[in-house]
């Protein structure tokens, strides 16, 4: 029989088993520990719902953007508070800082984009966006409007301990209202 694996790739196969039952008993999930986090980016899809209305934030010719029906408008030392339930919750300063000036500490965002930033924190997201809105009549007059998740960036709360978190669907939601800020149109 030796003659007959003589010149044969049998240790090929010997390898083979070995792996096959190596990656099983890895899969098997009994006393495995969790996997290392993936490197690639968490992948987000920042879209409108079609049933968003538009909300004004000052009344009659003012800024605007599109949230739940029923969401309802406060003003706050910075600007505004917009909400809607539990899971739909904005801090809008009208006099925004840059995104540069948002960063979080410290704490790497997850994802950043010309104008967005997304933190990951131990309970969910928090996120800021940052507009610059320029009216109609008169395009000197530009107006950098910040936009996040209520007690996170634009708040300066992204870095503290009790900072609001929000899941990753509603975060989606939120940022694609906050990039639906706009000024009055002129008619």
């Amino acid at each position: 029989m030796t003659s007959y694996l003589k010149g044969r790739p049998v240790w090929r196969l010997v390898q083979c088993a070995a792996l096959a039952a190596w990656f099983g008993c890895q899969s098997s999930g009994e006393g495995s520990e969790p996997a290392a986090p993936s490197s690639e980016p968490e992948r987000f899809s920042f879209a409108l719902p079609n049933s968003y209305t538009k909300l004004l934030l000052r009344g009659e010719g003012s800024e605007s953007l599109r949230a739940p029906g029923g969401a309802s408008v406060t003003r706050t030392s910075k600007g505004f508070e917009v909400t809607s339930g539990s899971d739909f919750s904005l801090d809008v300063s009208v006099e925004g800082p840059a995104l540069s000036e948002l960063g979080a500490g410290g704490v790497a965002p997850v994802v950043q984009e010309p104008d967005l930033l997304v933190f990951k924190l131990s309970s969910g997201y928090s996120f800021v966006v940052v507009r610059e809105l320029v009216p109609e009549w008169d395009e000197s007059a530009r107006q950098r409007v910040a936009c996040g998740s209520a007690g996170g960036a634009v708040s300066h709360g992204v870095t503290r301990a009790d900072a609001r978190a929000f899941p990753k669907a509603a975060v989606e939601k939120m940022v694609a209202a906050c990039r639906s800020l706009e000024l009055p149109k002129l008619e």
